[in-house]
Formats: structure tokens, sequence, C-alpha cells
């Protein structure tokens, strides 16, 4: 029997509703969002990592890391700038038994389509080489039914499967990003990933991933001298499976000058189900932010409406001689 495996593969996703890795903090990964946000922020170079700790209250707690890395590229006077960026990523699903791994690149170019530079377009590409794991030894099968309990000691009398997979991952993307005013800014997104549908099967099947849209945005305005809003809307769609996710961070200015904090709060809905609070920092060009999930799907009998942490951090490295063309684009 297969089904176990089945299983695995819709419980290590069933947040997402799709067969996709994610974070509830979506905006501090933003090269997984969309690749068109590669070196799409005020800065020369930004380092960030994300981690997600979930279903511990459920099972073995699944596990994912993310770490990633982008740059402006910006030659001479050119008014439009080039970027490039890496991410690894490692999911751990459960006991181990499934594991997930991929190393990326992705390549950005964003061009001022007028003279002052208020609105900007970005188009962006990204190629993923994918290894999922699943280790067979850690399951259970029904010829293993000793008619009392699971002997893991009994055959599994499985065949005709592999304990690896690997495949490339194409993935493409735009941003829309309008400064009209020097405190507004707004932006639109629009993604697509899987674009060569490459084939996912630990039993030689005809299983393919399909290709997953991406909608995201958003805006930034000030509510105060000291307080501005973040509100975003992000929509993932793959195969009739959807997410909807809606929310808003805030940013209450602590200390501006030379050395500027910031206190973020935010608070995040994925409907039919999870909401959550995000809790962050800012000191200078060091941003830490942690969100905590609070189940609210069917699974929430055995979650008891416990979710997943979350972390999230972002370093910025900026050019002091050189002003920045791009004006703080929306996500950051």
């Amino acid at each position: 029997m297969k089904w176990p495996v089945y299983i695995m593969l819709l419980l290590s996703s069933c947040n997402l509703l799709a067969q996709d890795i994610h974070f509830s903090q979506f905006f501090a990964a933003p090269m997984l969002v969309n690749p068109a946000q590669t070196g799409l922020f005020s800065g020369v170079v930004r380092l960030g990592g994300n981690y997600r700790d979930q279903w511990g209250s459920v099972t073995v707690p699944f596990r994912t890391y993310d770490f990633y890395v982008d740059a402006g590229v910006q030659p001479g006077k050119s008014v439009n700038r080039l970027g490039i960026g890496a991410w690894a990523l490692s999911d751990q699903a459960g006991d181990g038994s499934l594991s997930s791994g991929e190393l990326a690149g992705a390549m950005a170019y964003h061009l001022r389509l007028d003279k002052e530079g208020d609105y900007k377009l970005s188009t962006g590409i990204s190629g993923a080489w994918v290894q999922r794991t699943v280790n067979f030894a850690n399951l259970t099968f029904d010829s293993q039914w000793n008619g009392y309990n699971f002997d893991a000691a009994l055959p599994n009398a499985e065949t005709g499967f592999v304990e690896n997979i690997n495949y490339l991952d194409i993935s493409a993307g735009m941003v829309f990003t309008a400064t009209p005013v020097s405190y507004l800014r707004y932006f639109l997104g629009v993604a697509a990933s899987h674009l060569n549908e490459p084939g996912e099967s630990f039993y030689f099947q005809d299983n393919t991933l399909g290709t997953r849209w991406q909608i995201s945005t958003g805006a930034f305005f000030p509510l105060s001298a000291k307080v501005t809003m973040h509100p975003m809307l992000f929509g993932s769609f793959q195969k009739g499976a959807r997410e909807i996710t809606g929310g808003s961070n805030f940013t209450l200015v602590m200390e501006s000058g030379e050395s500027p904090r910031s206190l973020l709060l935010g608070t995040w809905y994925r409907y039919y189900d999870a909401a959550w609070l995000m809790l962050g920092y800012a000191m200078g060009n060091l941003t830490v932010s942690a969100s905590y999930d609070f189940n609210f799907s069917a699974l929430t009998p055995a979650s008891r409406s416990l979710g997943g942490f979350e972390m999230a951090i972002v370093y910025t490295f900026n050019n002091k001689n050189k002003k920045d063309p791009l004006n703080c684009p929306a996500y950051e």
C-alpha cells in the first residue's frame, strides 16, 4: 500500500493546501514569493533567514529552514538595477521520513518607467534544483499489521519505488511598484512557480506539479509621524487548491536619526486555516521578527488550535555614497 506516503505528503503541506513549502511571514521570504523581488530593496546586499516549526502538538514537529542572499547591481550612472540572488531551503516532515531540500538562483531586472522614478516594473526568473527523500524503513504498511499492532519486523511488501527524486523547478514573476508621493507606495506582483511542471513521484507514476500562480499586493502609508501601516494581500492558486492571506504590519518608530529603532507589530489571517500575530524589532540595518499561528482548520481537534512558530531575520548592507533609485520599494 502506498497511502502512508501520500498522507505524509499531505500533512507536510496541509497549511498551504498544496504541495509547496511556505512561510506565514511571506514578506520576509521575498524571492520565494516572487523572483522579481530579487534585489528589490533599498540597499546593496541583503542577507536573510527564516525558520518554521509546526504541528508539534500533533506529531513530531515539521521544521523548515531558509537562508538567502540577494544584491542590487547598478553600474555607473544607470537608473535601472539588476538583481541577483540565491537561497537554500530544507524541510523535515515529522519524524524525518520525508525531507525536501533545494538550492536556487534568481535574477531580476528593475526598470524605471518615468523620469522621476516614481513608477517601476520588475521582472525576474529563478531556477531551483530540488531533492525529495523518503525513508520507507520509517513507515508502516497494511502488510505489517499482525492482527494486534504494526510490526516493523514484518516485510512491507513494497516494490517499484525509489527513496530519492530530483528535478529542476523554474519560476518567473513581475512586480509593479508605484510611489506617487514620497510617503505613499503601492505594489502589485504576479508570479508563476513550476512553469516546467516537473514530475514528482516515488513510484515512477505520472505525477506532475501543476503551475502555482501567486498574486500579492499591498501598500505603505503613514498613520502618524511615528506610525506606518503596511497592509498586504497574498493569494496562491494551484490545481484547484488555494490560499488567501490578508493582514497588515505596523511600524512604530522609537528612535530616528543615525541609529533608528522601530517596533514591528502584525496581525494576519489565512482564510479557513489560521490566524497569527507578528512581533518584531528593527535596529539600524537589522530586522528580527517572530510569529505564531493559531490553527482553525479541520486539524483543530488534534492540534488544539496550536499551529506553528516562526522566526525571520534580515540584514541589509547600504551604500551611503550612492542614492538608491528604487526609493525603498514596498516589499521590505
